[in-house]
């Protein structure tokens, strides 16, 4: 059977989610710029089209290719984007999103569905052509990635920044193992405060 290994990494943080707002397709770029010690040497890294993953990815594969894809990008979060739950909490359609995430979809904004679909789609197509990828992605999108690999609800994973996500399947089953490990940064240099 044909074994098939992908790293996953969420962002650095951008100033965003420092403040605890919804960014979805904001082209926000990350706060600082560190070097990072992570223990692969990957042949390629794919990543959402937006600035803070390309700019992630640069910051920890300097010498890498990077493949930009948008269906890697976070969920479209509509009139929500770049809205702090304080801003939103007092709204009975922002409520009802809260409540059901999964088939409510804010004002236009994108559906689970429809954000489920691309980025598993994506990941798919991109894990069966490149040996052993580094994908540098949103919180979301990690999140999704390790529901379905490991067949658990959305909210019951995490995507946190500056931890390598390892996964591992085999051909036909679902994911055998996950490893996280926390990624050592050096060398900040501050971008956008």
């Amino acid at each position: 059977m044909v074994r098939t290994t992908v790293h996953l990494i969420r962002h650095e943080q951008t100033l965003a989610n420092r403040e605890r707002r919804y960014i979805g397709w904001t082209d926000q770029p990350i706060i600082q710029r560190v070097e990072a010690i992570i223990p692969i040497e990957p042949a390629i890294v794919i990543g959402s089209d937006l600035v803070r993953c390309e700019q992630t990815a640069s910051c920890y594969f300097p010498h890498v290719p990077f493949v930009a894809d948008e269906r890697f990008r976070e969920l479209h979060f509509g009139d929500y984007e770049m809205k702090t739950y304080t801003d939103l909490q007092h709204i009975a359609e922002y409520r009802s999103w809260i409540n059901d995430p999964f088939h409510t979809t804010p004002p236009r904004g994108e559906s689970f569905a429809h954000f489920q679909s691309r980025v598993l789609t994506a990941f798919h197509e991109m894990a069966a052509i490149y040996s052993e990828p580094v994908f540098v992605v949103h919180g979301g999108v990690i999140k999704l990635i390790l529901a379905d690999c490991f067949k658990k609800g959305f909210h019951e994973v995490h995507a946190a920044h500056r931890k390598l996500y390892t996964v591992s399947w085999e051909e036909g089953n679902t994911c055998m193992s996950l490893s996280e490990e926390p990624i050592t940064v050096s060398g900040n240099t501050l971008l956008n405060s």
